[in-house]
């Protein structure tokens, strides 16, 4: 029963100290969901909820990442994540910054591959 205790304390401390250097995933995810929420209320984007906001901008790094990936041209991949969302409504310039935005929040390994 100690050599139990003793492991699971180890993995325990273990946690605590990835939490303390990288910070906690639930609170960069909050602070990410926030700041992408922010940017869509600035734009007056209404979405029915704030989860389905939060799943679309996880959705544009999804496409970011996979277009990557395949090595689509980052010009290529800005095009068609910016197109997808002007023929939702949006114009150009407001469907570059929800882009923007949900790639700092969510994804920001990619900020490069967009031009941010």
């Amino acid at each position: 029963m100690h050599a139990r205790f003793v492991r699971l304390s180890s993995a325990a401390a273990a946690v605590a100290a990835t939490t303390f250097v990288f910070g906690s995933p639930v609170a960069q995810a909050a602070d990410g969901d926030a700041e992408f929420l922010a940017t869509l209320a600035g734009l007056g984007i209404e979405f029915a909820t704030p989860d389905e906001a939060v799943a679309a901008g996880n959705n544009i790094c999804d496409i970011v990442s996979e277009g990557n990936a395949n090595g689509i041209a980052p010009t290529e991949i800005r095009s068609v994540v910016v197109n997808s969302m002007v023929g939702e409504s949006l114009t150009s310039a407001e469907a570059t910054q929800v882009m923007l935005s949900a790639v700092s929040a969510y994804c920001p390994e990619f900020a490069t591959v967009v031009g941010s």
